[in-house]
């Protein structure tokens, strides 16, 4: 059972980006996005903890655990354009650099691996809680362009890391710690 429950916490948040999109359809205050939220980083943060721990990280979960981020993150997306439209269609380039640098990772991991990315980066963890700050600020307390703003400047760079790691090693990362570890290894 206990080695069931990485498993369990990567689902808990697969299912906890609809819950949201739900949320927003019903017209929930938007106090309800907190533990949403709150939930969805520690369930990331806490599943690879676990399965580390309990001997159970393979590599399929792993990338069950990057699949189930951009699910996740897509649903919020959806969510964000239902409760904070105008700030969404002010700041509408700077999320498609985003989306896009998002894509080119998908796509060159996929070109060169035939695998979908599960680089887990240190820049990538601190990525994740950049998206749950502005989330939090965009969907709870509802900011304004500097939440949207801020996290595609860290999205960019982090997503430019893990480009950069992808063309660097043989075979598909999973787990690097940064770029300049990848730069050792070579060395």
């Amino acid at each position: 059972m206990r080695h069931r429950l990485p498993i369990a916490l990567t689902t808990l948040r697969l299912l906890l980006g609809p819950a949201a999109l739900l949320c927003a359809l019903a017209g929930v205050p938007r106090i309800a996005y907190l533990p949403i939220l709150i939930v969805g980083t520690l369930s990331d943060i806490l599943d690879g903890i676990l399965a580390r721990r309990l001997g159970v990280a393979t590599l399929e979960l792993r990338r069950y655990d990057s699949v189930t981020d951009g699910v996740y993150y897509l649903f919020l997306l959806a969510t964000l354009w239902i409760l904070c439209r105008p700030v969404v269609i002010r700041n509408v380039g700077a999320i498609l650099l985003l989306l896009v640098s998002e894509v080119a990772v998908i796509a060159i991991s996929l070109g060169r691996f035939g695998k979908y990315p599960a680089t887990h980066s240190y820049l990538a963890k601190f990525y994740g809680l950049c998206i749950c700050v502005s989330l939090v600020a965009l969907l709870v307390y509802d900011a304004s362009s500097w939440a949207i703003v801020s996290l595609v400047v860290v999205a960019v760079v982090t997503n430019v890391e893990i480009i950069a790691i992808h063309l660097l090693v043989d075979s598909a990362p999973v787990d690097v710690r940064s770029v300049f570890a990848v730069s050792k290894r070579k060395a």
